[in-house]
């Protein structure tokens, strides 16, 4: 088992078929977008906390634009999608999108457009009149931004040449969690079923357990331009159950600087019950003892959670 860039010094990743080796990449001429402050892409598995992650770093000052209900940008999940459609990939059958930074005539026109949209005055989409009015483009931003969206998992590889500087904060989750709850999405949510992200594949347990693989394993293989220093990796129960150290390391990364008070407010919000739930459902249980022993589980640590 090889060493992942960003991958913490006590963990080993299996060797990934979707891992990203940058220098093998064919060359796409594109003009890079100049920014006083490099992106944060905040990016995971579905399910897997993305959205309470990007919820406590907006109260705590990373701009993340105008947002959804699911804490993700209006703006670059609207380019996200765009990615995806023109890749032939989805957020349940991602490989598409991975494949696609070895088509240099796909890429040039992926960028022209990415690059296109994000210099037009639909920026407004991101930031929203107020911030629209003060920075008019994401050039002058100059304070920590980025926008969150699972996708990224995916898109960075492509973003990474309009943002050459881009830094990643991924956050991973016990695997069966994920699975049980993109499970009861499916099944349960009249809305999402009729939506155009519904999914067959994640209307069953091994289905969803084997599309969070594919974004573990994508996540842990990226390699921004800055190494490991330009990529944290976060646990979710970690920041669950010990909140305050985990919260205080990621505000570092992100070169935030909170207030006291806000803080101590954000981390009385912070819910731990939500941390491995699989262990109250028996069905869940039953299944975690088929795939505790999946490589990804065990590098990351589940393998062995009472």
């Amino acid at each position: 088992m090889e060493p992942r860039c960003g991958f913490e010094s006590l963990e080993r990743a299996p060797t990934a078929s979707l891992s990203t080796n940058v220098r093998s990449q064919r060359e796409v001429d594109v003009e890079p977008i100049r920014t006083l402050k490099a992106p944060l892409l905040i990016l995971g598995m579905h399910r897997s906390g993305t959205s309470v992650l990007t919820h406590l770093l907006s109260e705590l000052g990373l701009i993340t634009g105008w947002r959804l209900n699911n804490e993700e940008s209006a703006f670059f999940h609207r380019l996200n999608l765009y990615i995806e459609r023109k890749t032939g990939g989805r957020w349940d059958d991602p490989e598409p999108i991975a494949r696609a930074v070895e088509d240099p005539a796909l890429m040039s026109r992926l960028l022209w457009h990415l690059r296109r949209e994000a210099l037009s005055p639909k920026v407004v989409l991101y930031f929203g009149l107020r911030l629209f009015r003060r920075y008019k483009t994401l050039e002058r931003i100059d304070r920590p931004w980025g926008w969150k969206d699972p996708r990224n998992t995916f898109t960075f590889d492509i973003w990474r040449h309009l943002f050459p500087e881009a830094r990643i904060l991924h956050i991973y989750r016990h695997g069966v969690d994920v699975a049980a709850s993109l499970r009861a999405r499916e099944l349960n949510s009249r809305v999402h079923a009729l939506s155009r992200y519904a999914s067959a594949r994640c209307r069953t347990l091994s289905g969803a357990f084997r599309l969070w693989r594919l974004y573990v394993e994508k996540a842990f293989s990226l390699c921004p331009s800055g190494g490991q220093k330009a990529i944290f990796h976060v646990r979710y129960e970690d920041l669950l159950s010990d909140p305050e150290p985990t919260l205080k390391r990621l505000l570092e990364f992100c070169g935030l600087q909170p207030t006291s008070s806000d803080l101590r407010r954000l981390l009385k919000s912070v819910d731990a019950g939500r941390a491995f739930a699989f262990r109250r459902d028996p069905e869940l249980r039953a299944f975690y003892e088929r795939v505790k022993d999946d490589p990804w589980m065990r590098s990351l640590g589940y393998a062995d959670v009472e």
